[in-house]
């Protein structure tokens, strides 16, 4: 890069000296084209004062007003010119005081002569008696002859000090065109060796590179098939762990129902027989304890249904559903609407995870919504060429408003459809009003061909 570099310079300053030496050898082209003007306007000043001089001469000897002619076409002429010369000279630097000197003695010269015309105009013809006259215009001539001259010799000096400076820059130029390229040069044959040397540095590493990354894209490939496997693994066990627990909920649900209702129903029956017995007599603790026997009937039955609705495993999921909305809306005092058709498609692990998902909306919907109406759908629904089952649960509330997406219940949800293969959604409902909760469930034919209730 510094030899790149260099040769960037070395190319540049050779740019940049030919530039500067073409701005001054234009500079000093100038100066010898003004000095050559200035000349050339001199020396036609010259020829003007010469032309005034002859008329005035030729009038004046012979008295015939044709002479005058070259005299009058110069004094039209000699004030243009010399203005312009004026200006230029001074622009050349030229002393001010010299350029007065010679427009002194321009004017005092072109007043002599118009004194001289206006004199021999007055004598009406014959030779010229005063030659006084003539001798003084003669010394001004000689006078302006002699300035003119030297602002000459200047104009010389000057075009010869342009060629000789412009002799000079074109040597210096010469010399630098020559010298910096040749140092670009060097630098640049510097340069591609480098470069060459670099590029097999580079082939070398980028074959060690590609090694490299083949050996690390094994590695990947085989920590990636870890972690499937291990994925694989998580969620199997998550499912079984799943499937254990509803399981477990099921014979939990079956010993309360059969032990402590058994043992409710048999306190109940031993109450009845002791008020048979006591007739026509009546004991208060009798009637508290048949009441008290109904209660822990009912608590058994309310607990066994909590734990898994028998409705589940013997009528499936929409007949457990249907249920389980009765009483919702029995007691919440809400108007429940249930739609559910080709819920036999579901497997028996699918069908407890929807019921799961079911619960868990229904609770959020009592606690935050402060809806009135309560909809669960259910349809068979293929998406991208896929078989599946749709579960939307709607209600007419407030919305989700600023629910996190992180909550525990929505994560709940979330985590038993991805238990089950399926999606899960979350939002606003169609319009805008209340809340929506959707999941979508993969039909596998493993899936579809146990029924809902094999685990009965």
């Amino acid at each position: 890069m510094a030899l790149l570099l260099a040769v960037f310079v070395a190319f540049v300053g050779t740019a940049l000296t030919a530039s500067q030496s073409l701005g001054d050898l234009l500079q000093r082209d100038t100066q010898r084209s003004d000095a050559l003007r200035a000349q050339t306007d001199l020396q036609r000043l010259l020829t003007l004062l010469v032309d005034v001089e002859t008329g005035q001469r030729g009038f004046i000897i012979t008295g015939q007003r044709s002479y005058l002619q070259p005299y009058e076409s110069a004094v039209g002429e000699l004030e243009r010119v010399y203005q312009d010369l004026r200006k230029r000279m001074l622009a050349a630097g030229t002393d001010e005081r010299q350029l007065s000197r010679l427009d002194a003695g321009i004017r005092e010269r072109l007043s002599q002569v118009d004194r001289n015309i206006a004199g021999r105009l007055q004598e009406h013809g014959g030779s010229l008696q005063d030659l006084s006259a003539y001798a003084e215009g003669k010394r001004l001539m000689d006078q302006l002859r002699y300035q003119v001259e030297e602002l000459q010799r200047a104009q010389q000096w000057r075009i010869a000090e342009a060629d000789s400076a412009t002799r000079a820059l074109q040597e210096r130029t010469e010399q630098i065109t020559h010298l910096l390229p040749g140092v670009g040069l060097l630098a640049l044959m510097m340069a591609l060796l480098l470069l060459v040397v670099e590029q097999r540095r580079r082939d070398r590493a980028e074959a060690a590179l590609r090694h490299a990354n083949a050996n690390l894209e094994g590695l990947i490939d085989e920590r990636t098939a870890a972690l499937s496997k291990a994925l694989a693994r998580i969620q199997s066990f998550a499912v079984e762990q799943d499937r254990s627990i509803e399981n477990e909920r099921r014979r939990l649900a079956r010993e309360v129902h059969d032990q402590i209702g058994q043992v409710g129903t048999a306190i109940k029956m031993l109450v009845v027989s002791l008020r048979s017995k006591l007739k026509p007599r009546t004991e208060p603790l009798v009637e508290e304890l048949q009441q008290m026997a109904d209660e822990s009937i009912r608590l058994a039955r309310q607990i066994s249904a909590a734990l898994r609705p028998p409705l589940l495993d013997e009528l499936g999921l929409e007949a457990a559903v249907g249920h389980y909305l009765q009483t919702l809306g029995r007691q919440a005092g809400m108007q429940t609407v249930l739609a559910m058709t080709e819920a036999e498609l579901l497997s028996a692990d699918q069908a407890s995870q929807l019921f799961r998902i079911i619960q868990e909306a229904c609770t959020n919907v009592l606690r935050h919504a402060g809806a009135q109406t309560l909809t669960i759908k259910g349809r068979h629904l293929e998406i991208e060429e896929r078989e599946g089952f749709q579960l939307e649960v709607i209600d007419d509330g407030k919305g989700p408003g600023d629910v996190r997406a992180d909550a525990s219940g929505l994560r709940n949800m979330r985590e038993r459809a991805t238990l089950a293969g399926g999606r899960f959604e979350f939002g606003p409902a169609d319009g805008g009003a209340g809340t929506r909760v959707g999941v979508w469930l993969p039909l596998a034919e493993s899936d579809a061909a146990q029924p809902q209730g094999a685990a009965a």
